[in-house]
Order: structure tokens, then C-alpha cells, then sequence
């Protein structure tokens, strides 16, 4: 192919303006990406000694996001796909990892971490521009998932599609569409598709094995697995492969073996880790017991010293002096000697757990024009979670729950004449931890799949495939070393039992079994075919039917449902419905150079009004070298199951303002006479729940994109997007319905009632005990972005060996979260989104995200080089978006550097207010902004090497280092894991050896 003066002058000039931005945005760090795109832009300019004029018949292909057949798989809409060949070169041990090589997956998935969230442990999940994973919709073979059985209360949760059920031995590639797919799949796939194609027509027997860990032998991963096919579906009409997969993961503690990746240092010096303290709660042997204040009030304060007593029967070893260097600030604890109780012994980096899984696929000929097809799956993983042992506390009521809700608190007490009780005039509240009890945790999620249809043709020309599907997911989470009420209400009254008593007594502790259930049955048929001619060839239409049962049924432990275990909610759900959808699509190839998708969804779910989504996409070739293409697309997303269920997830809410209780006229907040310091931040009980009026949300996609290819070797893509969703499902407000009860259904506010904690005896003022905060529609958020990719292959060393080079990035221009009606929007590209704009609660939103590799393969070689690159996020707060017309800080409010954040100041622009200062406040033993000046998370570049060897008859050696500099992961002081470090954009492995042996069988 020779490459015309035009064609040329635009490479080069694309060429610049990249090299141009990539230089600008990102910091000197980057001069090993400089040098990696110079590798790029070297085939770039020297292409046409390597390019072959031999074409080639393209086969018609079947692409994700399209029911039409196409003869190429770059359409009118964007797929990045990882091949078979590009899993093996990464070194990937789980399909998470794998997925967060794209650019596009987001950070706000979940990433099966030891300190993830509760409601949803054990779980991976992925997000496409950080829309959520409920936004994004994961396929196995072109059909759906079930989702896993959980129902998490927190936004964009409600649908996790759990990837530790898909093995990534079993995976022949991935094709991620990045484009708006409502119309042709269905509410969920606002954001996009990850759709996993297995091994098929597979014939052998090959067997895999594969070990990794960092060079100090921590967070190992392994596995083993094989595949077997036999028969070949041409010859003999029939195709049988099957794959297993065991993998096995060890558990990797806090300590110095797992600091090396990480800026441990730091977390501890600026989180008040620098102290041996982690508790004064220590054993059974060892209560703490605190003087009663005024009588019958259940108030009691450990300011005056004479009013705390501890027990030091510990060792020696075991004993601290309390201070203000370990945070505490209470008088009457200071300068104490207590038993110190070590929590770090629980603190796991990796929590150690094992997964198994078995896929097969049989493809058989029922007649020339007819194939059946079978598929099976069974799946099964499993966490193990330490837990440090449960405590109890008499200084304040513990909130119980029942399963219909709120139950009687708890308040350990022990009145005037108890054994235990030290003083002979008072009662006194107890505190103690039952050591003798371990506590933990160990979900097993198990998935079933079944499906079997047919596919064929007939006149010829008309393709047609139906399928029935049956997918269930299974969850047993087992909840370790919870304490019993009916056992711990006999320490109270005036025959109450001696505390030693109560801790052997084995009815204290029982493991609890939560069980859930989630199912997906569907039936689905489709046809297409070709008729007509316009003038760049015949029109393709497809059109289908689908019609789905989704059921959820979760089930807390019988004990938790009867309010029989201490300040453990319930999650409770059941329920099902049928979804009914038809869909057509559109190829109109109005010219051999000009290519139209049209595209219609209908779908009709129980209780909403049916919704159609259409969509819209061109594709223009000018010449052969340069393509235009875009589309528009509008979608919507039902609430899920377990949102519109009887039922929901029960939780804790924190932080409330209670303006029955305390006096907000002032500042700071004081609790009116009778009220307590905690009823203005109050932690209270909430459930979620279903809403009869709830809608779902709706969708606008937009995308355009060029595609240069110079030469058969050569690939430039660069593409816009911008996604916007309204009316996002989200819980209730909290606040909202203390502070405006009568605007909520009765019984959404439920108070104490009993007499002595009444303001002045009047109903209605006792402390609060449950909030119900059903799912509602609120505000939205706007993504835009430009994607690119650049692909290029070349034949060097005069022939002998293969080099290609890929560049995968997306920039992310803005990330627009509006959180309820009415509030200002912000663009958080580049911060902690929730810090940048304190009305939101969106994540950490990075401006650029790529992956350079470059392969060179001659003879049994193969030689990879990586560069990893996620840009960092500022802590700096810019608005309050709350108020209309919002607030301002000052710009040099750090949100980790201080505390003075509430004092409104004017300020020269006009209509604008400042709140905040410059910090002031210390964060630890140090100032986190003397030693982080630019309050920001920094950016990470990391590069990776893999070597393959296939010198040997029918065996593959490989081995791959992922981070090869051993580059620590940026310090991030919010972090929710132990030792400061940001689990949804960086890891903590630092150098980490991965090796493979596989041997395929004759």
C-alpha cells in the first residue's frame, strides 16, 4: 500500500498534536512513556518498508454490542478486545486484573480487598467510566450473568456481577464495548459491556500451572488448570471442551514484609499509627468499669478519674500508659495504665481464600444447517476474614436490630450489689472484650449455569439462534464471634450474673449463617438476515425476543432475624419479576464508503411503563486509510431487584443532628439540657427499602471517533464520549427525615420512648433509634472523555522476528456529579470527588489512565515491555454544591492538612462566598501538608516484562514481572486499607514475579 502526501501529512500531524498533550499533561515521571510512543511513532514513519499489499477475504464476524454479523470488527462503535495472547503476556491471575489493563475500566468497582465493604465481601467487580458496576453489564459468551446475592444499600451497588466466578484460564479473549448498548441489551448496560468469550471447537488436552508473589514472598496467587476438547466439529460434527481451574491465594498480614510497596511510613506517622495502642479493652479478665452519674439517666463520664477503674491483670508486655500521642484526649483515661489489646494482629493486606470452577461447551451438528450448543458451569469461591473478638460497652445503648427493625437496645450496666460491680453506691457501666470468642468471617459464593440452544439458517441467507438460560448464584456467609443478647441481658438487674460466668457460658457466641439466592431464567431467540442493495451492498436487520425471570432471596441467620445478636443488621430480601424485551437493528450501508447502524430496545418491566431506547451510529470511509464514526444512543436502567423487593438491608447511619436534642443555634452544636454530646452526632439504625414510586433511571450517550490506518500494520484510534444519567436510584437522605419527619411515611423515625431520657417528660424527644431510608431518584452525573489507541506491527531483524506495539489511554475531561435536585455541578476530573465538591459523594476521578506495550516474537521467543500510567487526584476542597448559589473555599483548604473549614469569608468575585482557611490543625504526629505541600494523591507510572519461551515440544514457560522498578504505590490518607494506599486505583504488591508452565498433550 503506498501511502498518499495527504495520508501522511495527517499521520505526522496526528503524531505531534499526541506527543504534544501526552507531554503536557503528564509530569517528567514519564520519560519512559516518551520513549515508548517514540517506539510507536518509529513504525509510524518508517511503515511502508514493512507493508504488504497481499489482501485479504475477511470473514463475517459476530461483535459485541451488535446482532449482526460484520466483516470487520472495527463498526460504527468502539471494542477494545484482550486476546488469549495478551492475558499470557500479563500475567494476570484473576479477571479483575486483567480488566484494570483497559483504560476504560473505572476505579469504583470492588476489588475483593480484606477491608472491603461489609455488605458486599468477597465480591469483584468492574465499572466502566467509573459509572459504577451497576451500570455496567457483564456477558459470558454473549448472554447475561445473574448478579451475585447481595443487596449493598450504597449507591451503585445494587447489581454486582461478581468476576471471581469466571476463571481467566478459561477465556479465549475479552471484548469490552465502550459504548452506550441499552438498545441492543438491555437497562443495564448504560455505561457499557464486558462481554467474556470462552474456548470453543477446542481439540486436546492441555494443562496449565502458575505461581506468583513479590520479591519478599508475600501475596502469593497460584493455580492450576486444564483444558480438554475432543472432536472436530467439521470433520466429525461435534465438539466437546471442558476446562477446570483451582487457584489458591495465601493470607499476607500488616508488617514489614508487606511495607515495601507501599508508604506504610507516612500512614503511620500521619494517622496516629506510630503507637503500639490498639485497644484498652483486652480480655475478660481485664473490664473496665465507669461510676454511674446522675442516677437513672444511663449518663456516664469518664472525665473525673475516680469515676473509671480499670483492671491491669495482664502481662507486663501487655501494659501501656495512655496519652494524647495515641489519641486519647478523655481526662479521666490520661496517664493511665490499661491493658493494651492489639488490633494489627487482625489487620490482613490479603486475605487468604480459594476458588474452583468448571466451564464446558459442546457444539454439535443436528443437520447441514442447523448446530445445537450446550453450556455448563459450576463455580465456588470462598474468602476467609479475620476478626478481632467482639466487645461490649456500658457507656451508651448499642442499637439492635429485629427483622422487621429497630429492637430493644442494650446497655450493659451493672447495678448496685452486682459481683462485679466495684463501686458499693453507684451503678456502673462495663466494658470488656470476650477474648476467649474469636471472631471473622467466610463467605462462599457458588454459581450454577446452564444453557442450551440452537442456531442455523435457512433460504440460505437467514441466520437465526435461540437459547435457554439458567444462571443461579449462591451465597453462605458465615459470621464468627458475635455475641448472643439473651445471654448478655443476664448480666443486668439486680441478680444479674458475674461477668466470668457470662464469658464461658457457650451459648454466648453461635456462628451465624446469612444465606442468599439470586436466579436468572431466559429464554431468547433472534434472526437476521440480508435483502436488498443500496449502493454500499445489502441492508442486514436483526430482530429478537427475550423474555427473563430475575428472582433474589437473602435470608439473614434465624438468631439475627429474632434480635437475638448484639448490633448486627439484617438483610432480608426476597422477591422476583418478569421482564418481557424485543429489539430490532439496522445495517444501511447507504454507500461503499458510508455505513448507518440504527438500533430499538423495548422493555417492560412490572410496575414501570414500557420504555424504548434507540440508537443511532455512522461510519464514513472516505478513503481507505481514514474512517469517521459516531452515534447517539439514550438508555435507561430499572431499579434492580433487591431495590423494588419487600425488604432491604438494614445499617448504620452516622454523624446525624438530631434538632429535637441538641441546639443547632449555636456553634459548635450543644445537646439541650437532658440531651448527651451524641445526640449531635448521632449513630443510629437505617433500612432501605422498596419504593412504589421509584423510576428508573434514564441515559444519553454520545460518541465520535477517527480511525487512521496508514498501512495494514498501522492503527490510529482516537474517540470522544459522553454519558449522562438522570434520576439516579440512590437511598433516601437521613438527615432529611430527622429534620422534616412529617414529610415521610409514619413509623420513618422511630425514637425512645422511655420515660427517663424524655426532654422535660414530653413524647416524642427521646433519642433517636431508626431512620428508614427507602431507595429514591436523585440527582445525576455526566462523564465525558477522548479515547485513544494507536496499534502497530512490523517485521524486523530482516524478517526473523515480529515487533507490535499498543497504546491504550483514556483522558478524562470531565466528571460532572450532581447529587440531589438542585445542587450546583462541578467538574471533579482530577480530584477525590466527594472532597472537591462536599455535597457529592463521588470517588477519585483520575484525568488519564493508559497502558503502552511493546512485544517482539522470533522463533520460540517472546519479549514483553509494559508502562502502566494512572494520573493522581487533589484533596483540596473547591465548593460546597449544596447550597444554590454554592459556596467556595479558598483553594488552599486542604481536606487532610486541617480543620478550619466552616468560617464564611467574602471574596473579590462576584456572587461568590469562601468558607475555609488555611490549615491550621495537626493530622498526627506530623502535618500531612508539610510533608504532601501539593495535598494531592501523586500519579503512578510502573512498568512491566514478560518473557515466553516455546523451545520445548508442546510446553510454554513464561514469566512476567509486573512494577520491575519496584515503584511504591502513592500515599493516599483516606485510604480504607490499613497501611494508606488507594485499593481501586494502585496496589500494594510492589515487584511481583509471576511464572507459568503449560503442556499441551498429543
Amino acid at each position: 500500500m503506498v501511502l498518499s502526501s495527504i495520508a501522511k501529512k495527517q499521520t505526522a500531524l496526528l503524531y505531534v498534536k499526541t506527543h504534544f498533550v501526552m507531554t503536557m499533561q503528564i509530569n517528567r515521571k514519564l520519560k519512559t512513556l516518551t520513549l515508548s510512543i517514540t517506539a510507536i511513532a518509529a513504525q509510524l514513519c518508517c511503515s511502508q518498508a514493512f507493508a504488504q499489499d497481499d489482501a485479504q477475504k475477511l470473514e463475517r464476524v459476530e461483535v459485541t454490542g451488535s446482532n449482526i454479523k460484520r466483516a470487520s470488527r472495527e463498526g460504527t462503535s468502539p471494542v477494545d478486545v484482550i486476546t488469549a495472547k495478551d492475558i499470557l503476556a500479563s500475567g494476570a491471575k484473576s479477571t479483575l486484573e486483567l480488566l484494570k489493563m483497559s483504560s476504560a475500566v473505572g476505579n469504583d468497582g470492588f476489588s475483593d480487598t480484606s477491608a472491603q465493604n461489609g455488605f458486599s465481601r468477597g465480591v469483584a467487580t468492574a465499572s466502566l467510566r467509573n459509572l459504577t458496576s451497576t451500570s455496567t453489564l457483564i456477558l459470558l459468551n454473549g448472554r447475561r450473568m445473574t448478579p451475585s446475592a447481595y443487596a449493598n444499600p450504597n449507591n451503585g451497588t445494587s447489581t454486582l456481577y461478581d468476576l471471581n466466578s469466571i476463571p481467566v484460564s478459561a477465556i479465549d479473549r475479552v471484548e469490552i464495548y465502550k459504548d452506550g448498548a441499552s438498545a441492543v441489551y438491555g437497562s443495564d448496560a448504560v455505561a457499557g459491556v464486558i462481554n467474556f468469550i470462552t474456548r470453543n471447537d477446542y481439540q486436546g488436552l492441555e494443562a496449565k500451572v502458575v505461581s506468583g508473589m513479590n520479591e519478599h514472598g508475600e501475596y502469593q496467587k497460584g493455580g492450576i488448570s486444564a483444558t480438554a476438547g475432543y472432536g472436530d466439529f467439521a470433520t466429525n460434527g461435534f465438539n466437546v471442551m471442558v476446562g477446570v481451574d483451582l487457584s489458591l491465594r495465601g493470607r499476607s498480614m500488616e508488617g514489614a514484609s508487606t511495607n515495601y510497596g507501599i508508604y506504610a511510613d507516612d500512614y503511620r506517622a500521619l494517622n496516629l499509627r506510630q503507637n503500639p495502642y490498639g485497644s484498652l479493652l483486652y480480655s475478660t479478665q481485664t473490664p473496665v468499669f465507669t461510676r454511674e452519674g446522675q442516677p437513672g439517666n444511663k449518663a456516664f463520664s469518664q472525665t473525673n478519674p475516680a469515676n473509671v477503674i480499670f483492671n491491669t491483670n495482664c502481662p507486663a508486655a501487655n501494659q501501656i500508659k495512655l496519652s494524647a500521642d495515641y489519641g486519647i484526649t478523655t481526662a479521666g483515661l490520661l496517664n493511665r495504665t490499661a491493658c493494651n489489646y492489639n488490633l494489627d494482629q487482625f489487620n490482613e493486606m490479603q486475605n487468604p481464600g480459594n476458588d474452583a470452577s468448571l466451564l464446558s461447551r459442546g457444539t454439535f451438528k443436528v443437520s447441514d444447517n442447523i448446530t445445537g450448543f450446550v453450556e455448563l458451569g459450576y463455580s465456588r469461591s470462598e474468602r476467609k476474614f479475620l476478626g478481632a473478638s467482639r466487645t461490649i460497652t456500658g457507656l451508651s445503648a448499642t442499637s439492635n436490630f429485629l427483622l422487621s427493625g429497630a429492637g430493644a437496645s442494650f446497655q450493659p450496666i451493672l447495678e448496685i450489689g452486682h459481683p462485679d460491680n466495684p463501686f458499693t453506691n453507684a451503678r456502673a457501666a462495663v466494658q470488656l472484650r470476650f477474648d476467649n470468642i474469636p471472631g471473622g468471617y467466610k463467605p462462599v459464593n457458588t454459581g450454577y449455569r446452564g444453557m442450551a440452544g440452537f442456531k442455523g439458517t435457512f433460504w440460505n441467507d437467514w441466520d437465526w439462534d435461540t437459547a435457554v438460560l439458567w444462571n443461579r448464584s449462591h451465597r453462605d456467609e458465615t459470621y464468627y464471634g458475635f455475641l448472643r443478647l439473651p445471654v448478655l441481658r443476664q448480666l443486668l438487674g439486680p441478680n444479674g450474673r458475674s461477668l466470668a460466668s457470662i464469658a464461658s457460658d457457650p451459648d454466648l457466641s453461635r456462628p451465624l449463617l446469612n444465606k442468599g439466592d439470586a436466579t436468572i431464567a431466559q429464554w431468547d431467540g433472534k434472526i437476521s438476515t440480508q435483502f436488498g442493495k443500496l449502493p454500499g451492498g445489502p441492508i442486514g436487520v436483526a430482530t429478537g425476543l427475550e423474555l427473563r425471570r430475575e428472582s433474589i432471596n437473602i435470608s439473614p441467620d434465624p438468631e439475627n432475624a429474632a434480635g437475638n445478636v448484639l448490633g448486627l443488621a439484617n438483610t432480608a430480601v426476597r422477591g422476583g419479576r418478569t421482564v418481557k424485551s424485543g429489539f430490532v437493528e439496522v445495517s444501511l450501508p447507504a454507500l461503499k464508503s458510508l455505513e448507518f447502524d440504527l438500533a430499538g430496545r423495548v422493555d417492560k418491566y412490572p410496575g414501570i411503563k414500557t420504555n424504548f431506547v434507540p440508537k443511532v451510529a455512522f461510519k464514513y470511509t472516505p478513503w481507505d486509510v481514514l474512517t469517521f464514526r459516531g452515534s447517539y444512543s439514550e438508555g435507561f436502567r430499572a431499579p434492580a431487584v433487591s431495590q423494588t423487593s419487600p425488604g432491604g438491608a438494614q445499617f448504620f447511619v452516622n454523624n446525624l443532628t438530631d434538632p429535637i436534642r441538641c441546639n443547632t443555634e449555636v456553634a459548635p452544636n450543644v445537646p439541650f439540657p437532658g440531651g448527651e454530646a451524641s445526640d449531635c452526632a448521632k449513630t443510629v439504625s437505617g433500612q432501605g427499602g422498596a419504593n412504589p414510586a421509584l423510576r428508573p433511571e434514564n441515559s444519553y450517550n454520545s460518541s465520535w471517533g477517527i480511525v487512521l490506518s496508514p498501512t495494514k500494520n498501522i492503527d490510529v484510534l482516537v474517540g470522544y464520549f459522553k454519558i449522562r444519567k438522570n434520576g439516579e436510584v440512590a437511598l433516601g437522605n437521613a438527615q432529611d427525615v430527622v429534620d422534616h419527619p412529617e414529610r415521610f411515611p409514619a413509623g420513618s423515625l422511630v425514637r425512645d420512648t422511655n420515660p427517663a431520657l424524655l426532654l422535660n417528660g414530653q413524647p416524642g424527644t427521646g433519642p433517636l433509634l431508626t431512620v428508614a431510608t427507602p431507595w429514591t431518584n436523585q440527582g445525576s452525573t455526566m462523564v465525558s472523555g477522548v479515547d485513544f489507541e494507536i496499534k502497530t506491527s512490523a517485521k524486523i531483524l530482516e524478517g526473523a522476528a515480529n515487533w507490535s506495539n499498543y497504546l491504550n489511554g483514556t483522558y478524562t475531561t470531565r466528571y460532572e456529579r450532581i447529587e440531589q435536585l438542585g445542587f450546583a455541578s462541578n467538574n471533579l476530573v482530577g480530584t477525590r470527588g466527594g472532597l472537591s465538591d462536599w455535597a457529592t459523594t463521588a470517588g477519585d476521578i483520575p484525568r488519564l489512565k493508559l497502558r503502552f506495550t511493546s512485544t517482539i516474537e522470533t522463533g520460540a521467543h517472546s519479549i514483553m515491555g509494559a508502562v502502566n500510567y494512572i494520573s493522581g487526584v487533589s484533596f483540596i476542597r473547591n465548593m460546597d454544591g449544596e447550597t444554590n448559589p454554592p459556596r467556595y473555599y479558598s483553594g488552599r483548604t486542604c481536606h487532610y492538612g486541617g480543620d478550619n473549614f466552616d468560617q464564611e469569608q467574602p471574596d473579590p468575585v462576584a456572587g461568590r462566598s469562601i468558607i475555609g482557611a488555611a490549615p491550621t490543625a495537626t493530622n498526627g504526629r506530623d502535618l500531612y501538608i508539610n510533608r504532601y505541600p501539593s495535598c494531592a494523591m501523586s500519579d503512578w507510572l510502573t512498568l512491566d516484562a514478560g518473557y515466553t519461551y516455546r523451545g520445548f515440544k508442546d510446553t510454554t514457560l513464561s514469566v512476567n514481572v509486573q512494577n520491575l522498578l519496584d515503584t511504591r504505590a502513592p500515599y493516599d490518607p483516606g485510604a480504607t486499607v490499613y497501611l494508606g494506599y488507594n485499593a481501586g486505583l494502585h496496589n500494594p504488591y510492589g515487584r511481583y514475579w509471576t511464572v507459568s508452565a503449560s503442556y499441551r498433550f498429543k
